[in-house]
């Protein structure tokens, strides 16, 4: 049996999860070997990773596209590694990733959450600047003294590892977060299981991946919209977690609810210019205090309004 199983879901994204999967090459851990599980992509991604020479074992599995927590599951299914480790297909893995997420197994962790800063070769734009800046805040946070709590928001996916045996007895993800391939609530629902079974968590600052953010800014508030859904379903679920998640995006001054709330009310497709332009602001370059206000509140009336829509039983 190897240490490791390297578990990457992807969809329409062979260049980027390409890159991801060469660069693991250069682990200083060697015990190992990368699943990448194809959810349906029609980009070609399967028969290009088929073609990648590597020095470590390479399984590309297909599927249709069932979602990132079902192409993480079939991964996990087909694993021969004692340690799972899901990456993201943006990842870059630092060649100390697996050796760190080792070392913080043998001192007693059963779950490991890696950081996760931002690629510098990262498209430059609003939205990287974005991702770059939470990933620095959370890690800070989370280093900042030996009692400091990880929560629930920091329990991701795309880069952490378990043994294979707790991920099993969890019964993995629950695929219906992210069903028909929409984004989100699969990890943190995970995450919930796993604390509330006892299992003990740590944050690792020196297992790093460095993320590739490279995601349109229209597809960015698509999966806005889809986080308010699974927020919903997640309280659903897990009732006790609505206290945790009431912390959402929200409208920051009384002059975006005066201006966005009626396109919260209104059929999506009055707000269709405002998503628009928010994307052109995005893709234009600019990244100015003013620009992330308006990008980052047109967000939050996507985020508003995938959660109205399951409070109303309507489908996102």
């Amino acid at each position: 049996m190897r240490r490791f199983s390297v578990i990457v879901p992807t969809f329409q994204r062979r260049d980027t999860v390409l890159r991801s999967v060469s660069a693991l090459a250069g682990q200083r851990e060697r015990d190992f070997e990368v699943i990448v599980v194809d959810d349906g992509s029609g980009d070609g991604s399967a028969a290009a990773l088929r073609e990648l020479q590597v020095d470590f074992p390479l399984t590309v599995l297909e599927q249709p596209n069932r979602g990132a927590a079902a192409a993480r599951n079939a991964g996990a299914e087909a694993a021969d590694g004692e340690l799972l480790v899901f990456l993201d297909d943006d990842m870059r893995a630092d060649p100390a990733l697996l050796a760190e997420h080792d070392r913080s197994h043998r001192e007693g962790a059963d779950m490991v959450m890696g950081d996760l800063p931002l690629d510098p070769a990262s498209p430059r734009n609003l939205l990287s600047w974005g991702v770059g800046s939470w990933a620095a805040r959370r890690c800070e946070r989370l280093t900042a003294s030996a009692a400091a709590q990880i929560g629930i928001g920091d329990l991701l996916t795309g880069q952490m590892s378990i043994s294979r045996e707790a991920f099993a007895a969890l019964g993995g993800l629950d695929p219906t977060f992210t069903r028909d391939g929409l984004f989100g609530g699969e990890d943190l629902d995970f995450g919930h299981r796993v604390l509330a079974a006892g299992y003990k968590v740590v944050f690792n600052p020196a297992a790093i991946s460095y993320q590739y953010y490279d995601v349109d800014p229209a597809k960015y508030l698509r999966r806005a919209r889809e986080t308010g859904r699974s927020d919903r379903e997640l309280v659903a679920k897990h009732p006790e977690l609505a206290a945790a998640l009431a912390a959402g995006p929200s409208f920051k001054t009384r002059r975006s609810r005066w201006l966005l709330t009626p396109f919260l009310l209104a059929p999506s497709f009055f707000s269709a210019p405002l998503r628009a332009g928010a994307a052109l602001l995005v893709r234009s370059g600019l990244n100015t205090p003013r620009a992330r206000s308006l990008f980052f509140a047109v967000r939050t009336l996507e985020y508003q309004r995938g959660a109205r829509l399951v409070d109303r039983g309507t489908a996102v």
